[in-house]
């Protein structure tokens, strides 16, 4: 019975770990008819999900555009927002309409950023540089 037990748990403990429950509001999901499930960019960058919000990066040739809306795609506007190149000192992500903002450099290999939300815990993430792959990833 200890062995069924055991290996119950270590059966569950990858989805227990991605944290998969807490990530995604299925219920609020049907309430949205799919539109959690959108993750087309709509502004011509690269879009991911980070929890249940969604973060789309648009790399101009000498600036950064960043878009923060929630899982039914809503604009969220963030109430303080920064973002390192390469280990470098944080500047500060300026609001531009729905957009976040700051120059980019050229030949960049990573950058990371915070994103401080309303009622929301930060966000955080590193991400490579469009057409740069880290270390790690295939």
């Amino acid at each position: 019975m200890f062995a069924f037990g055991a290996g119950a748990v270590l059966f569950a403990l990858p989805f227990l770990q991605s944290g998969v429950g807490d990530m995604h509001d299925h219920e609020q999901q049907g309430r949205d008819s799919g539109a959690h499930m959108d993750h087309a960019p709509r502004h011509g960058g690269r879009l991911l999900m980070l929890g249940n919000h969604h973060l789309e990066i648009v790399e101009d040739t000498d600036r950064l555009r960043l878009y923060v809306s929630d899982s039914a795609r809503q604009p969220l506007h963030s109430l303080q927002a920064s973002v390192a190149f390469d280990g470098a000192a944080p500047q500060t992500l300026k609001p531009s309409g729905y957009a976040l903002t700051a120059p980019r450099p050229a030949g960049y290999r990573y950058a990371d950023y915070r994103i401080a939300l309303a009622g929301a815990a930060d966000l955080t993430i590193r991400l490579p540089a469009a057409g740069v792959t880290m270390p790690g990833q295939n």
